[in-house]
């Protein structure tokens, strides 16, 4: 039987980065130079464009009141238009639904379409909210794996642990996050065969305007004959550096996007209109998020080049905000049973603050994020903590 939320204690669930965070939070107040790598939140700023448009709207008073629960219509209309020129899908408005960000679309969606007695497959290492919405829809998880060093699908895992009977949801998420694999078509399509229109596939892409090596292909251009089980999930607050603003959609069949309409209708009741208006500027521009994607493939490489030979390997991101550090060796030899206590030591005498890998799935491991624009002077420190040198 799969655990209920009434399960598990407080330190079970919660989040490893905001604890980081705040630890750091602590530090900085005491005077001490943290250099925080922990939230993915990008440094650069927003667009000036895109500032502009939302202060306009701001200022409309009739604007302001607007209240559309399943997004507005103008902001759903550029993104069909946005993934059927940019990325040669064939979808229309009646396919988008906006919310306050993807997390509460994963809520909804994992709630609608799976509970007691259905399983949810997802990948490892994962991103802890698929975890936690899971657990919130009563549902059995399950995993396929990534291969660390490849950051390939590992195909033998997928099909051990995909039910054709038991499975209604099927993750992806590509770029992923922690380790920035980029599921390539092929894996992708064999995923689909596998699952043969018997669970819907959720992809996330919330990092597709941030890979280093290749143009993003996504399974609406790839595989338009599964468009019947496939979703779609993107944000404003990555590539397009808007985290705070809160607005993400799906694109989605077009039965769940009426169920998730009516979700919403009810404990959403609107997404900012004034933010929004100011994502369609965004959809507009495609200079800012290629800026962010070549300074985070630089950190990228850099991380790479500086931590290779430390004791805790990084893995070499393909994209998104992401490196990961392999310190299992490290941690058997100085005694720290998880990444838990090492990511405090290296708070406490590095003054860096990253992520323990216990919030995706890899206990021994570490993720930092590039976004901060003193990245590698953190590098340098970390280099310096392995070293024994700090």
């Amino acid at each position: 039987m799969p655990k209920t939320i009434n399960d598990f204690t407080p330190g079970d669930l919660e989040f490893q980065m905001f604890v980081l965070d705040e630890l750091a939070d602590e530090l900085l107040a005491q005077g001490k130079d943290v250099l925080k790598l922990t939230i993915g939140v990008p440094e650069l700023p927003t667009p000036q464009p895109i500032l502009d448009r939302i202060i306009e709207a701001l200022g409309n008073p009739d604007f302001v009141r607007r209240v559309y629960p399943e997004g507005l219509p103008e902001l759903r209309e550029a993104i069909a238009k946005h993934y059927n020129t940019r990325y040669k899908a064939e979808t229309s408005v009646d396919h988008v639904i906006v919310n306050t960000g993807t997390s509460p679309i994963f809520r909804n969606i994992f709630q609608l379409i799976s509970g007691q007695g259905r399983e949810i497959l997802l990948p490892r290492p994962y991103y802890a909210l698929y975890v936690y919405c899971a657990t919130l829809a009563n549902a059995t998880v399950k995993f396929y794996d990534i291969d660390m060093e490849t950051k390939r699908v590992d195909m033998d895992s997928f099909r051990r642990n995909f039910s054709p009977e038991r499975t209604s949801l099927v993750v992806v998420n590509s770029p992923g996050n922690p380790i920035g694999n980029v599921v390539q078509p092929d894996e992708l399509r064999e995923i689909y065969q596998i699952v043969d229109r018997q669970a819907y596939i959720l992809n996330d892409e919330i990092y597709n305007n941030c890979v280093f090596h290749q143009q993003f292909q996504s399974p609406l251009e790839l595989l338009p004959e599964y468009n019947d089980v496939t979703i779609v999930t993107n944000s404003f607050s990555k590539g397009f550096r808007m985290y705070t603003k809160r607005v993400g959609f799906a694109i989605l069949p077009k039965e769940l996007q009426v169920n998730l309409r009516v979700m919403q209708q009810h404990t959403l009741l609107c997404t900012d209109p004034c933010y929004q208006y100011g994502m369609i500027a965004a959809l507009e521009d495609e200079e800012s998020p290629a800026e962010l994607a070549a300074v985070y493939k630089s950190r990228g490489k850099y991380t790479t080049e500086q931590l290779s030979d430390t004791g805790c390997n990084p893995v070499d991101a393909e994209g998104g905000f992401y490196a990961v550090l392999q310190c299992v060796d490290w941690n058997r030899e100085h005694g720290f049973a998880s990444s838990k206590e090492l990511a405090r030591d290296i708070l406490n005498r590095a003054h860096v603050a990253v992520v323990p890998g216990t919030d995706f799935g890899i206990p021994q491991d570490l993720r930092l994020a590039f976004c901060n624009d003193r990245y590698n002077e953190g590098i340098d420190r970390l280099r310096g903590y392995f070293s024994s040198e700090i």
